[in-house]
């Protein structure tokens, strides 16, 4: 190495030192400097979030409950108002509802007959045999108005028979539904 240097140029072994120089600077500033740098600029960050956070407290709590109220909405719109309800009185409301709903739509409800139903997975199933004399577009309307008040409910079974022959635009018709609503087994036990 030592002949090396006594042989060589003067500018070649000061673009050597040069080079060495640059690449341990560049090695320290990899290695050492650029990740205190990053630290440095990820916690001033989370400072920076910090301090908004402490000066808007009161919109923290406006914002908690305004996530609360759509939580209740998206429950109400999921289970309709019979969500908080114990089982017992589950079946009341909903034939409370259905008789509600009927009268606003021109819908004869003849009958309705609650039961219960199997369990699947995590769900118990409310079963309501319901009877009724509509005209179609009365009917249509009714079943709108019924997903709209109760919430999740779903047809399982269905028998439509018309009444009338006469009237193909919006004829008179006899129907028998199975609705179903689904509560999870721990609501249901309530």
């Amino acid at each position: 190495m030592q002949d090396f240097i006594e042989n060589a140029e003067p500018r070649v072994v000061a673009m050597m030192l040069i080079a060495i120089v640059l690449l341990v600077s560049l090695v320290e500033i990899t290695y050492l400097l650029w990740p205190q740098a990053k630290q440095y600029r990820d916690l001033h960050a989370s400072h920076q979030v910090l301090e908004q956070a402490v000066t808007s407290n009161d919109s923290l709590a406006n914002q908690l409950e305004k996530i609360d109220a759509e939580v209740q909405d998206l429950s109400r719109q999921l289970h309709g108002d019979m969500a908080r309800l114990p089982a017992k009185q589950m079946e009341s409301f909903v034939i409370g509802r259905l008789q509600r709903v009927s009268w606003a739509t021109e819908v004869e409800l003849l009958s309705v007959q609650p039961g219960s139903g199997k369990q699947v997975q995590n769900f118990r199933e409310s079963l309501f045999e319901v009877k009724l004399n509509a005209h179609y577009h009365d009917f249509f309307e009714w079943l709108q108005t019924v997903n709209d008040e109760l919430g999740y409910i779903v047809v399982k079974k269905f028998e439509i028979r018309p009444e009338e022959r006469d009237a193909l635009d919006n004829p008179e018709l006899s129907l028998q539904l199975t609705l179903v609503s689904y509560r999870m087994v721990q609501d249901y036990a309530s």
